[in-house]
């Protein structure tokens, strides 16, 4: 049998802890997640029910060109995280093991798989800021910046909290925001997601689920 979670406590839990900070608040009607359970197991992420529509946006690019989400990866497996390059903790290390996780897959499968990072702090980030950062986790990463406005639009689209700034003093603040990693298979749908584990053991569960998100698309569980 599969245990079935509420969107609000799972995503106190997990889905909207603050990078370097304390959980948010719940951001309202956002998707439920479900954890297949043991015996059943198919894909070792987090359900989403229902699916996540991919976000049909343009963003700019960390080389100032236009980024259409929708086009650009189409047919793909599209790997989605939100988040900030001074984030401290949880969004560097996310990177860190998306990047392990890839480049111990067969090469033919990884190769087809879209990393997009979103900034969620476009006031510090710029193309320059998100492109060193991501080099530092794999080049192929794709950078994009959106503008305020947008981003709040985007949030609403994924049923995302808004971003809530905490001030740091001395003119430094940090960003909550969600931290998981949304998969969205060639169909277009998110159908799962990786939260951030903080007793480790993302990367064995990515290792799992890669591959064969890559190789078959979306498959229902039985």
């Amino acid at each position: 049998m599969s245990a079935r979670l509420a969107a609000p406590a799972l995503l106190l839990a997990f889905a909207l802890a603050a990078c370097g900070g304390g959980a948010s608040e719940d951001g309202g009607d956002g998707p439920a997640f479900e954890v297949e359970g043991a015996g059943e197991v198919v894909y070792r992420g987090a359900r989403v029910t229902p699916p996540l529509p991919k976000p049909a946006f343009t963003l700019t690019d960390t080389e100032g060109r236009p980024f259409d989400i929708l086009a650009e990866t189409e047919g793909a497996l599209t790997l989605v995280y939100l988040g900030y390059t001074h984030c401290p903790d949880i969004c560097p290390a996310h990177m860190l093991d998306v990047a392990k996780t890839l480049e111990a897959m067969d090469p033919a499968l990884a190769e087809g798989i879209r990393v997009l990072f979103i900034t969620t702090d476009p006031d510090r980030d710029g193309p320059a800021e998100v492109r060193r950062w991501l080099d530092l986790w794999d080049g192929r990463f794709v950078g994009l910046i959106p503008d305020g406005e947008t981003l709040d639009a985007l949030l609403r689209s994924l049923g995302m909290a808004p971003i809530v700034k905490t001030d740091l003093g001395d003119g430094r603040y940090s960003v909550n925001h969600a931290s998981y990693l949304i998969a969205y298979t060639p169909d277009g749908l998110g159908h799962i997601v990786y939260p951030w584990l903080t007793g480790g053991g993302l990367r064995e569960i990515m290792a799992h689920d890669f591959p064969l998100l890559a190789a078959e698309g979306w498959q229902e569980p039985s």
